[in-house]
């Protein structure tokens, strides 16, 4: 189809082409004869200059494309055994037997193309895509997946606990839908862009709260317990955008709505505390809330030497709580506010150098009063909501003056504020840093020596005057290595090592003792060391057959004095923690026939952590059977063989079987296995 653009430069042309061929015709009729073919005489001497002129423009003709079309369909079964648990063996996988399959179809023309596609494994596992473009002024693209997550259920034998349902199984089903529109103004360089994005989450898991008194736990019925109860999930979150983006010359201008809202669609759970005055009690809610942003974005063309970018964010943030026993909640507030600038400089092909800038605000607007009826007295006083302003600068360059050498260095900066911080007077602020600065620079080295190899280093340095909470590192080192080599196609081989090393040496808890004690302060330093290594190898010994083998070890220790009970002094103990996890796995790939593919896989991950404080604290407390509570110790184990064969060009079938393992070396605690075999009919035309 000729645009219609296309059809007026047609017409134009024609109408130009038959002009010039009357005018012509004209002339040559009203000139003299001078010669036999009407040609002016040649002078003696002069050399006859040939004229090369282009010729005239011919009109647009359409290239015929022919379409391409292709589909293919594959449906089976899917059988799942189960011993004991199996949660953990396969903690994302719908545990029962079904009906299995995927199917595609792609079309792809001049104008219109279309693919669609989409696998189904059970009821709550599945994916499905659609891409739909037509003449590249209607875009359309869709997702839907879902995937189940298994859950444990934690119980124990303590009497202070109630679990009245100690055989539920817990797991949440989650569903993620999206979807994104474009049109194109026809001729003009406008965009218009509609999407929605939704996640659904669906089923159950164990919900614990403890109704707990002191005096009434140490009274000779004591009443006091830890609940354990099932709890219904249905969660639903939704966003929407709304916008265009226009090309002006050499500015670009990107405007967008977007509109967020997430909904409870569960009661929120009630019942009678002890500990309070009277009357039944909202607990464990998970606020429903909204929010809104407008955004402007202004950028200049990617390509060229310098190009810029700047953005400009304007949000609001609601809370709509719906509790009955507790008001005054629904009116908090957050406002945000970003802003950001990139600036992107490249004077040659082997040196690049961009800086960037971002700015955040947010305005926090809490309740001045909740308002509690089974507390005494009903009023409660909030403490004042953290402000916060935050700005990042950071600067990079890379240099490339060859092809076998690359540097890459970078800076950055983070700057924060907050306000209604950095008291300790607790009941009107909160004891949190109100200022913290914190710098980052890496380095990144990349050296090709000869054809196949390829190394990778990189040395990073972070420090942080006041880290915003106890998690963050005031000092930390970190270097990585990575070295990959090729060998003709037959073999090759990869390593990867990272260690880092990080401290926070200001720490501390304030205990709050009965009287006469007075309250201590005790300094809990930090130091953790992070360990990580991947080693891999692939080789093709003959034709057709291909083997890899990979092996990572992971490791974190962390030597930190804890402090056990903030009621009493002398409960500081300087104490260990380590985590651990070796990986193994073995993957075999054979091509036995031009219509048959056989492939394994084999893998093994051991993991424990182990937390071992010291034998006795300060005040002389003993620590005796801390540290075998905490011990955990697992082994899993999981195997996959799959065949694939082609019986004829259209009809192949496909065998896959899996088997996966958890074994618990400590107790039974979540324990089993899972069988699955997947059986499937193939036709592709």
């Amino acid at each position: 189809m000729i645009r219609r653009g296309y059809i007026a430069r047609f017409v134009v042309m024609v109408a130009c082409l038959m002009a010039t061929a009357v005018a012509t015709a004209g002339a040559d009729e009203s000139a003299p004869d001078s010669g036999t073919d009407g040609q002016a005489p040649v002078v003696a001497g002069q050399v006859e200059e040939e004229a090369f002129d282009e010729p005239p423009e011919q009109p647009y003709e359409e290239v015929e494309v022919e379409a391409q079309r292709q589909a293919a369909v594959s449906a089976g079964y899917r059988f799942v055994g189960i011993r004991d648990v199996g949660g953990r063996a396969a903690e994302y996988d719908y545990l029962h037997s079904s009906f299995t399959g995927d199917a595609r179809l792609v079309y792809l023309g001049k104008e219109l193309k279309l693919d669609v596609d989409g696998a189904f494994l059970n009821r709550k596992d599945y994916v499905a895509n659609l891409m739909f473009d037509y003449a590249g002024y209607y875009r359309l693209t869709a997702r839907t997946e879902s995937l189940y997550h298994n859950l444990d259920h934690e119980t124990g034998d303590v009497t202070i606990i109630d679990d009245l349902d100690r055989s539920a199984r817990y797991g949440i089903t989650t569903r993620q839908d999206t979807v994104q529109f474009r049109y194109k103004l026809r001729d003009y360089p406008i965009h218009l862009n509609l999407s929605h994005w939704l996640i659904d989450r669906e089923g159950t898991q164990q919900l614990r709260y403890a109704d707990f008194s002191f005096e009434n736990y140490y009274s000779a019925t004591p009443s006091s317990a830890l609940y354990f109860r099932s709890r219904k999930i249905d969660r639903l979150s939704q966003e929407g955008t709304a916008g265009f983006d226009a090309h002006l010359g050499p500015i670009n201008v990107v405007y967008s709505f977007q509109f967020r809202q997430f909904d409870d669609r569960k009661s929120t759970p009630t019942d009678v505390y002890q500990a309070l005055s009277s009357g039944l009690a909202e607990h464990n809610e998970t606020p429903e809330s909204r929010y809104y942003a407008h955004t402007v974005k202004l950028y200049t063309s990617p390509a060229g030497g310098v190009t810029g970018a700047a953005s400009y964010s304007y949000g609001r943030r609601e809370n709509r709580t719906s509790l009955t026993t507790v008001s005054g909640a629904d009116s908090a507030r957050d406002t945000l506010q970003n802003a950001a600038g990139d600036f992107t400089y490249s004077p040659c092909a082997w040196f690049t150098t961009a800086l960037k800038y971002r700015h955040l605000e947010i305005d926090r607007d809490a309740p001045s009063t909740l308002i509690v009826p089974s507390l005494s007295p009903s009023s409660v006083m909030p403490r004042p909501a953290i402000d916060t302003r935050r700005d990042i600068v950071s600067a990079n360059f890379t240099i490339r003056p060859n092809t076998i050498v690359s540097v890459n260095g970078e800076y950055r900066g983070m700057f924060q504020h907050r306000d209604n911080t950095g008291s300790t007077a607790s009941d009107t602020t909160w004891n949190l840093p109100e200022d913290s600065d914190t710098h980052r620079g890496n380095l990144t080295v990349l050296i090709r020596p000869f054809k196949g190899l390829r190394l990778r280093g990189l040395y990073e340095y972070t420090t942080t005057n006041n880290p915003l909470y106890d998690s963050d590192p005031e000092r930390k080192h970190e270097g990585r290595l990575l070295a990959t080599y090729t060998s003709s196609g037959r073999w090759g081989l990869s390593a990867n090592y990272r260690v880092a090393q990080e401290w926070n040496d200001h720490i501390s808890r304030t205990t709050h003792p009965e009287p006469p004690l007075d309250p201590e302060t005790y300094v809990l330093p930090r130091t953790r060391h992070f360990t990580h290594t991947a080693l891999g190898f692939w080789v093709s010994p003959v034709e057709r057959l291909t083997v890899s083998g990979n092996f990572g070890f992971l490791r974190t220790r962390a030597e930190q004095a804890v402090l056990f009970a903030s009621v009493f002094n002398g409960q500081d103990v300087a104490s260990e923690y380590v985590s651990q996890a070796e990986i193994y796995s073995i993957n075999a790939v054979y091509r036995a026939l031009d219509n048959l593919d056989l492939s394994l896989s084999l893998q093994q991950v051991r993991s424990r952590a182990e937390f071992k404080p010291d034998g006795v604290t300060s005040g002389g407390t003993s620590t005796d059977g801390i540290r075998e509570l905490s011990l955990v110790k697992t082994l899993e184990n999981s195997l996959s063989a799959r065949a694939d064969y082609q019986v004829t060009k259209h009809i192949g079938c496909s065998l896959d079987y899996t088997y996966r393992t958890y074994d618990n070396r400590l107790s039974s605690d979540g324990e089993g296995s899972v069988h699955a075999v997947t059986a499937l009919l193939k036709t592709t035309w």
